[in-house]
């Protein structure tokens, strides 16, 4: 009985024991299959990313290399006209070089051109411009005054025509030392200025500012040059019954700094 049971058991225990390894078995063979099956699709997402990737850059040098240089053609510059687009571009004092890109394959300057400077320590390009007909019209000395400048111009002529003297207030805005700005009583007589002090204390304005300011006429002159230079803004107020320019703001470039021009003149007195 003892041996038989002994061995039922260890029949028993035998077949559990099988069971059990069996078992053991196939949930390691399954979570192998689940182990490799999520590698490989963890592998496949990895290399769809990889391959998207590649795509996107394969796709952005393909644009890069569809784009095509300029091959518009190169004019042959006179002097004047180097000098010009020089000046026109705020680069009249620089060492710079100047290419004109014929984007109208006309073989003349003209609207639609492309000027392209060049220099500075490493001699590359510093900017390049479209023309305008403005432009054009600028270098081709054809650039006409504003009519309210020639009218007021006329006006300040004829109301000072029998002047012994003019006297007013004129007061500079720029990036100056404070004796340039303070207001300043300026007098005028026979197109030139014969005293000029300070409005606030009444000193007399030194002689190296003195030297430097405009008479009223000068200052219609340095309109007309902003004007025919082709400054890039120019805004004036002129007193509507003598003409005087009253308040003037003159940008001569936008590319260049600290160059604006900008001042008031008040309390003008003519005396007959």
């Amino acid at each position: 009985m003892i041996n038989n049971d002994y061995n039922r058991s260890l029949s028993t225990g035998s077949a559990f024991q099988t069971n059990n390894s069996v078992t053991t078995n196939t949930t390691n063979k399954s979570q192998s299959h689940l182990f490799l099956n999520n590698g490989l699709t963890d592998s496949k997402d990895v290399t769809n990313s990889i391959m998207s990737v590649v795509q996107q850059l394969l796709s952005m040098l393909q644009k890069g290399g569809n784009t095509k240089p300029d091959r518009a053609p190169t004019l042959k510059l006179t002097s004047e006209q180097e000098a010009g687009l020089k000046n026109l571009l705020g680069f009249s004092t620089e060492a710079v070089s100047v290419k004109v890109l014929d984007r109208q394959r006309d073989k003349t300057l003209s609207a639609g051109d492309v000027v392209v400077i060049s220099g500075g320590i490493t001699g590359g390009e510093i900017t390049r411009h479209t023309l305008t007909q403005k432009d054009i019209d600028q270098l081709n000395g054809n650039t006409q005054l504003p009519q309210d400048l020639i009218d007021s111009r006329a006006k300040w002529d004829a109301a000072t025509s029998d002047a012994q003297s003019v006297s007013y207030t004129a007061q500079n805005s720029c990036f100056c030392p404070p004796d340039y700005t303070r207001p300043m009583n300026i007098t005028e007589q026979n197109g030139r200025i014969i005293d000029a002090t300070y409005a606030d204390t009444g000193e007399a304005v030194p002689s190296y500012i003195r030297d430097g300011l405009l008479t009223m006429n000068e200052r219609f002159d340095q309109l007309e040059e902003a004007y025919l230079s082709g400054a890039d803004r120019i805004d004036v107020s002129y007193d509507s019954r003598l003409g005087y320019p009253s308040s003037v703001y003159v940008d001569q470039s936008f590319m260049m700094a600290d160059e604006e021009l900008s001042y008031t003149i008040k309390d003008l007195a003519i005396a007959a």
